[in-house]
């Protein structure tokens, strides 16, 4: 019982890191917070890693039916809806914020996958939940000296939905194929459309070509670096997650990675913004760090109610 936890804790602070990551990336390597570039190397990067290790894990057995691989497709365009979506709202807020405001995934997972996959339900209590993280959201947007809700809060808040709906949404793509095809396999198509769409917008689409060819020359190596880490981080959390599933329930599981993963994220920023202020800098004033803690807090709740309501 204690190993899968520890699984998914680690797993947890592997994705709060990635985050901060993500947020310096966005933040002190890319030229006025240009996402095109980190689009570039986080779909080729990503796709072509990925894409290669379940390529052997398949064993060279990659056989897919054609329909499936063009849902991959969209799928894949779908998840860079996402991450221009994700890498503007960490442009515009710390990202401890970004990070709270994630947890609405699991709420459009609830609320779509009954329309999309077999035998899903939503009960009164996974509602309540779900209630509860929206409420929590719109409270991190409220500064409490001013007495009224930050626009600019509220804007990352109205983006970070857009950008959840995304995630929900290739999440249970993701699901419904894997109903009915080899999980390896699917993963390995999913990358490798997730690295044609790449090496598409690098080719074809001149405004991402010129941010990429500027990246490049300045700072390629060390983003590449940086996107080498994340992936590896992704990696190992997901394996993390998938062995402790085997352990115990992956409710139990899902819960404990979303719910630490804000606080885990919070304390990492707390502790560059004390020491390393130069690399990334959050809010962390009395007033801020307690009005986090309550929304995380709220969001536990929420995420108890949705997984095991």
């Amino acid at each position: 019982m204690i190993l899968p936890i520890i699984l998914s804790f680690i797993a947890a602070a592997f994705w709060a890191t990635g985050n901060h990551i993500d947020k310096y990336l966005i933040s002190k390597i890319v030229k006025k917070h240009d996402y095109r570039a980190l689009i570039i190397f986080s779909t080729i990067v990503a796709g072509s890693i990925m894409a290669l290790i379940y390529l052997f894990v398949c064993n060279f057995c990659i056989d897919f039916d054609v329909p499936s691989v063009l849902i991959l497709l969209i799928n894949s365009i779908i998840y860079i809806i996402l991450l221009i979506l994700y890498f503007k709202a960490l442009s515009r807020d710390d990202t401890t914020v970004v990070v709270i405001m994630l947890q609405l995934t699991p709420v459009f997972i609830t609320i779509i996958s009954p329309f999309v996959l077999p035998n899903q339900n939503i009960s009164p209590t996974q509602l309540a939940g779900g209630l509860l993280i929206i409420f929590a959201s719109i409270f991190i947007t409220y500064e409490p000296k001013r007495k009224k809700y930050s626009k600019k809060k509220i804007g990352t808040l109205a983006i970070m939905l857009l950008a959840t709906l995304a995630e929900a949404t290739w999440f249970i793509i993701e699901r419904h194929i894997n109903q009915t095809h080899d999980f390896n396999k699917t993963i390995f198509w999913s990358n490798a459309m997730l690295l044609i769409i790449g090496v598409f917008l690098l080719l074809f689409v001149k405004s991402y070509r010129k941010s990429f060819s500027k990246i490049v020359k300045g700072s390629g190596l060390k983003i590449v670096s940086l996107n080498l880490i994340n992936e590896l981080l992704n990696s190992f959390s997901l394996t993390f997650v998938t062995c402790a599933g085997t352990m115990i329930p992956i409710a139990l599981v899902s819960f404990t990675t979303q719910g630490i993963q804000p606080f885990v994220a919070m304390l990492i920023g707390f502790v560059i913004t004390k020491l390393f202020p130069k690399i990334e800098k959050e809010k962390i004033t009395r007033t801020d760090i307690t009005k986090r803690v309550i929304a995380i807090i709220i969001c536990i709740i929420g995420l108890g109610f949705i997984e095991f309501g």
